[in-house]
Order: C-alpha cells, then structure tokens, then sequence
C-alpha cells in the first residue's frame, strides 16, 4: 500500500474515548533540515517539534494555530516550532550546527535541549488573544514534555510518540508521529490497557522504516481497541509567512535607540527570516521612516 508522505489521518475510538491523529513527514523534515542546514541532533529536535506541532494543530478548530516555545539551557538553545489546522508548520532552533556526542547509541536530544520550560501558545478562531500556558521541561526529549504539558496544563492524558531517525550522510531517513489524547468521559482501565500498551510499542521510525503507513502508527498505538479512520485529512507542509511588510513591523518593535544605531551606520540592514533563511534587505530610507514612526510613539 502507497503511502503519502505529509498527510495527516485522524482516528478515533468507536466509544468516542480516544482520539489519535498520526502523520508521516519525512520529506517536510529533510525540507526543513535543508532550508536551516542542521546537524543531526538540532534536525531530530525541530522535526520532532514540527510533528508534535502539527499534529496538536490538527486536533484544533479551523483556523487554530499553535506554537511550541522549548527554552532549555542546551546548547542548542531555544527551539521554536508552530503549526496550524491546515496543515502548515514552520520552525527554528537558535544555534542547528551544534554537535553533541551521542547517548546510549542515540541522539542526545534531550542534553541539547537542556533543562527550563515548554510555553505552548494556543489560538483559535474563538479567542483573540492566545491561550499561554507554561510547564517545566520533564527530558527535553520533545514527546515526553509535549505529553507532561497536556496533562498539567489540560488535564489530559495523551500519548505523544514522535520520531526522526537521521542517515550516516546526516539526511532525513524517517520522520513521523502520533498524538492520542483521551476525550472526557475515558474508563481508568482504557488508561491502564495504554499504559501497557505504551511498554510494547515499536519507535515511529522503526515502522516507518519498514514500510508503515499512518494507519499502522495508529494500530501501534490502538492495538487493543476498536477504532476507525475519520475522512479528514490534512497535507503537512512547511510553510513561512515572512513578508517585507513583516520584516519592517519586527524592525519597528525594536524600539528608538536600536533603529538609531541601524541609521547612524548609514547603511541598508540585511535581515534573515529565522523560519525559512530568506533575506531581506531593508533601505535606508526606510529605516529612516520606521525611526521617524518610532518616535512618533513615544
């Protein structure tokens, strides 16, 4: 069976208790490790927070948006991903060329993240301002604190499996994953059937590797449980925003005295969008009138 690289395929329990949404994205991934030219480990954080990402974004209503915001004291520094209802994802980490040994024969993902905080930022069509909430990183391994933040700041149990295994040549081989969260009304016995369940799974990459489809992450997942696939599905892709307009509006949020310093070198600004490395190259004449706005605001 052909399976399509960046689809999103939602399943749910027949009582309606739990509800998993599962994704195979290793070209988006290999995409993404191209545009930010990282090394292995900051390849399998981002993409591991990219699929984590979207896959939450698809549990959201149309046009919910959400962000992941992982602030450790790695070397990697922080790691920004977001996604939305559609589908598009995009993302950075603040320092992708750094190289760490390897832990128990496999990337140290959670000592390049480091210890600190998850802050998840939730926006949906019924709220204007986005919801915040904070928790502290339990591994800096991506999927546990995914799953620690919705059960803290939620209260709801999940099981977060996300996975990106990297090729000797330090391409993408394999990248997926499955999100199941448990809906209200869920027996303490289906909780503990996954509890045992989530001792006996393969890793995503494993089933990926041999051929899986989203279907099979799922029945790794939901072995023991009568479920079905729903006909929503959604194309995960990569996906910037970044404009000119934006550029300027992100300058201008520097403030009076940062905006003089560009001027005063009497020169354009180069600025690089962090999610997709575009350049823009911003004149000095419009320096000149985003310093003049800025202090007509004070």
């Amino acid at each position: 069976m052909a399976r399509a690289d960046g689809v999103i395929e939602r399943f749910i329990t027949t009582d309606g208790t739990l509800r998993l949404s599962a994704v195979i994205c290793t070209k988006v991934i290999e995409e993404t490790r191209n545009i930010h030219n990282s090394f292995p480990v900051a390849t399998a954080a981002l993409g591991r927070s990219l699929i984590g990402a979207g896959l939450l974004a698809s549990f959201l209503k149309n046009k919910g948006r959400i962000g992941l915001y992982f602030k450790g004291d790695g070397p990697l520094g922080p790691v920004f991903a977001e996604g939305d209802f559609s589908g598009q994802v995009r993302g950075f980490a603040s320092f992708p060329q750094i190289h760490l040994p390897s832990k128990s024969g496999k990337l140290d993902v959670g000592g390049a993240v480091g210890k600190g905080v998850l802050s998840v930022a939730t926006s949906t069509v019924d709220n204007k301002k986005p919801y915040i909430g904070t928790v502290p990183l339990q591994s800096g391994e991506i999927g546990d604190d995914i799953a620690h933040y919705l059960f803290q700041s939620q209260q709801v149990p999940s099981v977060v499996a996300l996975g990106v295994f990297i090729e000797a040549d330090n391409s993408v081989g394999a990248a997926g994953g499955t999100i199941l969260q448990a809906m209200p009304g869920v027996k303490e016995i289906t909780l503990k059937t996954l509890e045992e369940r989530v001792k006996q799974m393969h890793t995503v990459t494993e089933l990926i590797k041999a051929g899986g489809t989203t279907s099979d992450l799922a029945y790794e997942v939901l072995e023991d449980f009568n479920f079905r696939k729903l006909d929503e599905r959604t194309a995960l892709q990569f996906a910037c925003h970044c404009s000119s307009k934006r550029v300027e509006r992100s300058l201008l949020l520097l403030g009076e005295v940062e905006l003089q310093a560009l001027v005063d070198r009497n020169i354009d600004a180069e600025v690089n969008c962090d999610f997709c490395g575009r350049k823009y190259l911003v004149d000095l004449n419009t320096l000149k009138g985003l310093l003049s706005l800025s202090k007509k605001r004070v």
